[in-house]
């Protein structure tokens, strides 16, 4: 699969849109069990779950998160699944080596690393809004980052609209590349 295949495929999918909760709401503080772990797992082939098929594996799996004030945080997780798990058929698709490894996503929020000029960058996706920066600057602070980092910020009014989705384009991946290479300029000189 490549990232055009994905995005024809992608373009089929429906989504339920979730409503927005506090970021002080209980559901939103309440420990759960790995989504990304279990969003992973439904992708067969390179095909990745609907979203109600993440939500209903989800809750099969997890009785006691049947619930209507959990089930929005799944939606947007969900969202949040799919963008990344595009951007790493981009990200291979633009680099010669990509690693992706579930367990830095989840401990210490890497989505990707590229090894470029001999130098790991790690990336960090997210959407461009006051949620996504404050949920990324709660990583920075719960994590200690070392090496070269990269925030991959997508503006939801400017990324690629496939489907219900929004996506990243060609265009952050010329903006990315423009990035690594001028940390790698500074390396040299």
């Amino acid at each position: 699969m490549d990232s055009k295949k994905l995005e024809k495929l992608l373009s089929g999918y429906n989504i339920l849109q979730s409503r927005r909760t506090s970021r002080t709401s209980k559901s939103e503080k309440q420990s759960l069990p790995s989504m990304l772990t279990i969003f992973r797992e439904l992708i067969v082939d390179d095909i990745p779950p609907t979203q109600q098929r993440f939500i209903d594996e989800f809750h099969e799996k997890f009785p006691y998160t049947k619930n209507k004030r959990l089930t929005p945080r799944l939606k947007r997780a969900y969202l949040s699944f799919i963008r990344e798990y595009h951007l790493g058929f981009l990200l291979r698709e633009h680099f010669n080596e990509v690693i992706y490894d579930e367990d830095l996503d989840i401990i210490a929020g890497i989505d990707y690393i590229i090894v470029e000029g001999g130098t790991r960058f790690n990336i960090h996706a997210f959407v461009d809004t006051e949620n996504g920066r404050y949920w990324r600057q709660k990583k920075e602070a719960r994590h200690q980052f070392i090496g070269e980092h990269i925030n991959l910020p997508l503006n939801l009014d400017k990324g690629k609209r496939v489907g219900p989705f929004v996506l990243y384009s060609k265009k952050d991946m010329v903006w990315l590349k423009e990035e690594i290479q001028k940390i790698i300029a500074t390396f040299g000189g």
